[in-house]
Parts: C-alpha cells; sequence; structure tokens
C-alpha cells in the first residue's frame, strides 16, 4: 500500500502512527511524486462540482507562515469577484489562528457545503466559499492529527490542488514556503492547471508581497500562445513594479490573533477604509491576479 493510501484508510484507526507517517513525510521533504500520488488519492474520493459554464477562477494560499494574518485571500475573493467568477476554495484554520472559513462564518457569509450551493452563488453572486471538508470527506479523520502537529503538513500543500469545480479556469496560489514552488509547479504542470504560485520572500507570507521580492512560478497549460502552452516560468517582481510603495514592517499589514479582530480589518478592506499599508496590500495582490487572469477570459 502507498504512502497515501495508508494515510487515508488508516487515520480514523491508527492516528498515532498516521501522525508520524506525516511527520516523516514532513521531514523527508516532498518531491513531485509525493504531490501526485497524494492529489490522485484524494482526488477518486472527492465529491466534484460541475462547472458553472463560464471561467472560473481560484484565489487561496496554503497557510503555514505562523504569523498573524488578515485572511488577505477572503478579501481579494470578494473584490475579485466583481470580475471574475471566483471559487474560493478553503477551509477554517489547521495550523494557525485564523483560517478563510473562521472568518467567513463568523461575517455571515454562505459556507458553500454542497454542489447545488456552490452553483447558486457562483450563478447570483459571482462568488462561492467552497467549503473544503465538505468535498473531500477522506480528510475529515486527519483534522484532529494535523491539529496536533506544529507544522505544516502535505496537506497544506495538496488543498490548492484540490478545488472540486470540474474544469477551473486558473487560480493564484500563496506559498509561504518557498522550497516547494517549483515542486507544485512541476506538479501543477503534470495535472494540466493554469496556476500562479506567489511567496512573499519579505516576510515568508502566501501572498503577493508589499515588504520586497514576490517570487512566482507561473504555470500555463492553456492552448493560448499570449499565455504560453505547458510551460513553468519562474522568476520575481517587486512592490515598486507595480507602482506600490513598500512596507518596510510586518507589523503594519499583520492581522490579529481572534476572528473578531480581522473581522474588523476585513470590513475595512472591503470598504477601503483599512490602514494605507494594508489596503496597498489587498490592491497589489488584486493587480497581480487581475493580471494573470486577463489571459484566460
Amino acid at each position: 500500500m502507498k504512502t497515501a493510501q495508508y494515510i487515508l484508510e488508516t487515520a480514523e484507526s491508527e492516528p498515532e502512527k498516521v501522525k508520524e507517517s506525516l511527520i516523516k513525510l514532513h521531514q523527508k521533504g516532498y518531491k513531485t511524486t509525493d504531490i501526485l500520488e497524494f492529489v490522485t488519492e484524494l482526488q477518486k474520493r472527492m465529491i466534484k462540482i460541475p462547472n458553472p459554464g463560464k471561467p472560473c477562477f481560484d484565489i487561496c494560499g496554503t497557510g503555514g507562515s505562523g504569523k498573524k494574518r488578515i485572511n488577505l485571500s477572503t478579501s481579494l475573493g470578494i473584490k475579485l469577484s466583481k470580475k471574475y467568477c471566483i471559487a474560493k476554495h478553503g477551509n477554517k484554520a489547521a495550523t494557525g489562528k485564523v483560517g478563510s472559513f473562521d472568518l467567513i462564518s463568523y461575517a455571515g457569509y454562505t459556507t458553500c457545503d454542497t454542489p447545488e450551493k456552490v452553483t447558486k452563488n457562483l450563478t447570483e453572486h459571482n462568488l462561492a466559499f467552497v467549503f473544503a471538508p465538505a468535498f473531500h470527506p477522506a480528510l475529515k479523520a486527519l483534522a484532529p492529527i494535523r491539529k496536533s502537529i506544529p507544522h505544516p503538513t502535505i496537506f497544506n500543500y495538496l488543498g490548492p490542488l484540490l478545488n472540486p469545480i470540474e474544469g477551473l479556469t486558473a487560480q493564484m496560489t500563496g506559498i509561504s514556503n518557498p522550497e516547494i514552488g517549483e515542486i507544485l509547479a512541476d506538479a501543477a504542470l503534470a495535472m494540466k492547471k493554469n496556476i500562479l504560485f506567489v511567496h512573499d520572500a519579505e516576510f515568508g507570507l502566501d501572498d503577493v508581497s508589499i515588504g520586497g521580492k514576490t517570487l512566482y512560478w507561473k504555470v500555463s497549460n492553456a492552448p493560448d500562445s499570449k499565455v504560453g502552452l505547458r510551460s513553468v516560468i519562474a522568476g520575481n517582481f517587486t512592490p515598486e513594479d507595480y507602482g506600490i510603495t513598500r512596507v518596510k514592517n510586518f507589523t503594519d499589514i499583520q492581522g490579529g490573533d481572534t476572528v473578531e479582530e480581522n473581522a474588523v480589518i476585513f470590513e475595512s478592506l472591503l470598504n477601503n477604509g483599512a490602514p494605507k499599508a494594508q489596503q496597498d496590500f489587498l490592491n497589489i495582490n488584486q493587480i497581480v491576479a487581475s493580471e494573470f487572469f486577463n489571459q484566460f477570459l
């Protein structure tokens, strides 16, 4: 039995052994083959959602930075839905303090936990918050195990590759660990996905950086020459490249310790009333995501 199959099928009956396996896998370091093995097993068990019949995009991150975050991708998804159909795939916090769905539930947005809810929200609002656990029941037994491990596991990196929307057009995915960038890009290429992976090299966040360089890996599998056919292009850029003033201190853009604190920041961002550094942080991520998504419209 392969590692992925063993972990998924014995998490409930042998949690301590599965925990040990996940830690060993983390210590060994991940390879593209590991990512593809787990993705293949999870796809077999995934509840799929019909394509909405129009280009559909995702904004998400792997988490795992260990820092007080402001749930940027949640605000970003709402902002982008004014132009793009956004199916934001996410979860509650696994290793951090406030996950995207902790905030979404608190703020009163619909948590889409069935294919019907996702379809309805994409049709009516151009936006659906796709609650990952509802579409990946095989991961239910792993939730407490992941909580008990003090570092990200391979599942942090798998989530962005497993949006259940059939025929998802493209996505921008933040990664907090730059060492996984090339590995995930190669996996995405093999899966024929269109993904822009970004990493904040200054603050170690899974976002486009407002503090310094953003490392990126652009994966294209589109038949459109302006995007590039089946390729991975890696590079970097700075806030100044987009006319944004860089922030020197992470404290200028950090979030709170509680969902209540993050909800205040969230509402301010949506209303363009957040402090300049936080608003600029959202703006540069919106600009970069739009630039990538526009290639697929």
